[in-house]
């Protein structure tokens, strides 16, 4: 409880400045909503908002890595801002560079969940699966790279949400019926799920009799 507290309390005193732009964007010129969020955006990091969206996720958390750590609660303020870029763009009918905004939102949250240093049952994790939802619907309707829907498969897998796992790899599948590998991915998420406790599963919105279908799925797909 005391550690999502700080949590919690760092997040709301990094965001003061971020909410005030997002907030008032309908009622201000894009050019002092676009240097207000660069000057929250170099308060963090020294750097613009489109600079710090060029650097690579791993970028981005190795310079918010101190001794190893992680300073999530920055992080999560990160992909806030790259979710109010994404929405100041779109509001002015940047639609393409709205997309990518949103995309780099959404590929550090899944680098901050894939670290190390986080683990399932860390109070971390409640605020990046929220962020996450945002990001993913501000993408509907649009591609997700390959590379970010195999991370967002090892997500759920990590979170034990394998319904979601399942949907992801299905999806997948559907996009890329040319890889043969995905079938044989499901066949180890499936059979790896066959040793897991019922009550786990349940927790994961799935069931033995679940993960035994999908086994003769991914079966029938490899003899194809």
């Amino acid at each position: 409880m005391f550690r999502r507290d700080y949590l919690m309390r760092q997040i709301e005193q990094l965001t003061v400045v971020l909410h005030r732009i997002l907030f008032n964007k309908e009622h201000i010129p894009i050019e002092d909503a676009q240097r207000q969020l660069d000057e929250a955006s170099r308060h963090l990091l020294g750097l613009n908002i489109r600079s710090l969206q060029s650097l690579s996720s791993k970028d981005i958390l190795e310079l918010l890595s101190y001794q190893g750590s992680i300073d999530t609660a920055k992080a999560l303020v990160i992909s806030d801002m790259f979710v109010g870029q994404g929405e100041l763009l779109k509001q002015h009918e940047e639609d393409g560079e709205s997309y990518w905004a949103h995309l780099k939102s959404l590929d550090l949250l899944l680098h901050l969940s894939l670290s190390e240093e986080v683990e399932p049952e860390d109070e971390v994790n409640d605020e990046i699966a929220s962020r996450m939802v945002t990001s993913l619907n501000h993408l509907q309707g649009w591609e997700i790279p390959e590379g970010m829907k195999r991370q967002l498969f090892l997500h759920y897998e990590k979170q034990s949400n394998y319904a979601k796992v399942e949907d992801v790899l299905f999806h997948y599948m559907e996009d890329h019926p040319e890889k043969s590998e995905l079938p044989k991915q499901g066949l180890i998420f499936y059979e790896k799920l066959l040793q897991v406790e019922d009550e786990q599963l349940k927790a994961g919105n799935f069931s033995k009799e679940e993960a035994l279908e999908g086994l003769r799925i991914m079966k029938k797909r490899l003899l194809l």
